[in-house]
């Protein structure tokens, strides 16, 4: 026998209320509907549920076998619908992105605002900081989703590569290298470098670079603020390395002037990081395939 769930809620309700009219107003379909469904369940099972010349509606003795197991049924049911709605409401739980600076303003910002229109309800919490402290805000679920330069990746942790971006070597117009065709590495010893913090993904790239060179270098100064390390550059304090996204419109307004070097070019892997231990809610899930989808 295929029983109908229609045709057990059109009974339900009619018993439960003792009227066709009542139930038609709770399931929102009009009288006839919830006769016609009751009728066919008496004919599909073959036994009569409703004394239909008694009002309000009497049951049948197996009417009202039948009532104790719909009623069982539809707690069950409103149990489903209560789970399913809670599972619903957490998709409005914040998403927690962790992320540099430079990427956020230079380059999610696009993304974020592409997934805050499909998604309007859903909260957006960007935490920024270097490449370092978001794998570590990942370990210790601060954060949901980190984009960051390539470091070293606790085994907590799953990469997954994302884009590519291009460091150049930046001074201010006039500065005494400027007037080379190209800088070498070697150019850059006993140079006041400006750098960013240990821990960045662009200081990783420089650190190998320089590694690989077997030149010891260190830093004049160290910041994790570029603002103010593209100001020391500009006003002439030293050089630096730094990604083209974030540097684009300092250089079409001439404040900073881009070096060739012929040691590069100098790639800054940039990856989407996630907690393989940790899992994704739906709003994670559908931030990723805004991501992706590029």
């Amino acid at each position: 026998m295929d029983l109908s769930l229609n045709q057990l809620k059109a009974f339900y309700h009619a018993a439960n209320s003792g009227s066709i009219t009542r139930a038609a107003d709770r399931l929102f379909i009009t009288q006839p509907a919830v006769s016609m469904q009751i009728r066919s369940l008496e004919t599909q099972c073959g036994v009569q549920l409703f004394r239909r010349t008694k009002k309000p509606l009497e049951l049948t003795e197996s009417g009202k076998r039948l009532y104790q197991v719909a009623r069982k049924i539809f707690l069950l049911v409103g149990e489903a619908e209560r789970i399913l709605s809670e599972e619903s409401e957490a998709v409005l739980e914040p998403l927690k992105i962790g992320s540099t600076k430079t990427l956020v303003r230079h380059f999610l910002a696009g993304y974020i605002s592409r997934f805050r229109r499909a998604f309007p309800k859903i909260q957006i919490q960007v935490d920024e900081g270097s490449s370092e402290e978001m794998l570590r805000s990942l370990v210790e679920t601060r954060n949901d989703v980190a984009i960051v330069g390539r470091l070293p990746y606790d085994e907590k942790l799953k990469a997954i590569p994302f884009i590519q971006d291009e460091l150049v070597l930046l001074a201010a117009p006039g500065h005494r290298l400027c007037s080379k065709d190209e800088v070498s590495i070697e150019d850059l010893v006993g140079e006041n470098l400006i750098l960013r913090e240990k821990g960045s993904g662009t200081r990783r790239v420089i650190d190998t670079v320089f590694e690989d060179k077997g030149i010891f270098f260190s830093a004049f100064i160290e910041t994790g603020n570029v603002d103010f390390l593209k100001e020391m550059v500009r006003t002439g304090n030293g050089v630096t390395l730094l990604a083209r996204m974030g540097v684009d419109r300092d250089l079409a307004g001439g404040n900073l002037v881009a070096l060739p070097v012929k040691d590069g070019p100098f790639i800054l892997d940039i990856d989407i990081v996630i907690n393989r231990e940790r899992t994704l809610s739906h709003a994670d899930e559908e931030f990723l395939k805004v991501l992706m989808d590029r």
